[in-house]
């Protein structure tokens, strides 16, 4: 009886560990196939109207620009709801129940047929804005804008990191926040436990974490807070 009381205390220290990583998995494969997914609409809707900096757009400040973006690239993706053309009463029945997204006048949504919302925003027409690191990443210095997914639309955690990701729309191609040499930094954004020079940890820094789980292939910066391009990125 004891070793069984051991047993169970034991599983059910352990249960909770191992659901927490097999729903990490499934989120590592499904930001793949949604990186994917909107890198092929976004080389279709460059071969219909030139690179983002010819499509038309303003700038952030302008509601057209952000609808310009979304509809170029929405129009490849597969879609279970558009929010694109809704009113602002219906973005938030459908795309976003718990109004924690852009208002329409500063970004548009969809949702992917997998449950996937994604919204799109445009920062600099010309794709200007420049977002490398002591300008060692030439992909990151003509950026247009950013597109933001959360894995599981509306449904929680809701939470950088773990099912909100971020990538950036450049002339040339997507690129996910937290790339080597971004100015948004994995390992100043993504350790829980930063010490001296890395700034405290907050949770709105976590968007950086999206090119660790599509290149390492792991979430492991939520275990331990070590982790690095050039040296660790596993845990074990």
């Amino acid at each position: 009886m004891i070793t069984l009381g051991i047993i169970g205390v034991v599983a059910a220290m352990t249960m909770p560990s191992l659901i927490q990583d097999k729903q990490n998995t499934e989120r590592v494969s499904q930001l793949k196939k949604v990186y994917s997914s909107l890198s092929q609409a976004f080389i279709m809707a460059v071969a219909e109207n030139g690179t983002p900096d010819e499509w038309g757009m303003a700038g952030m400040y302008d509601e057209i620009s952000h609808y310009q973006m979304a509809t170029k690239l929405a129009k490849h993706l597969k879609l279970s709801e558009n929010c694109i053309d809704m009113d602002q009463t219906s973005i938030d029945k459908v795309c976003n129940p718990d109004k924690n997204l852009h208002l329409k006048s500063t970004s548009r949504s969809v949702i992917l047929l997998d449950g996937t919302r994604v919204t799109f925003r445009c920062w600099n027409s010309q794709c200007k804005s420049n977002y490398t690191y002591a300008n060692q990443n030439s992909a990151l210095k003509n950026t247009c804008g950013e597109i933001s997914v959360d894995l599981n639309g509306n449904k929680l955690p809701n939470e950088n990191g773990r099912d909100r990701f971020q990538f950036y729309v450049t002339k040339t191609a997507l690129v996910p926040w937290g790339i080597q040499d971004d100015v948004h930094q994995f390992e100043k954004a993504c350790n829980r436990k930063v010490t001296y020079p890395y700034p405290g940890f907050t949770d709105e820094k976590m968007y950086a974490c999206t090119a660790w789980v599509l290149y390492n292939e792991n979430m492991d910066y939520l275990k331990c807070d070590d982790l690095s391009w050039k040296d660790k990125t596993k845990c074990k």
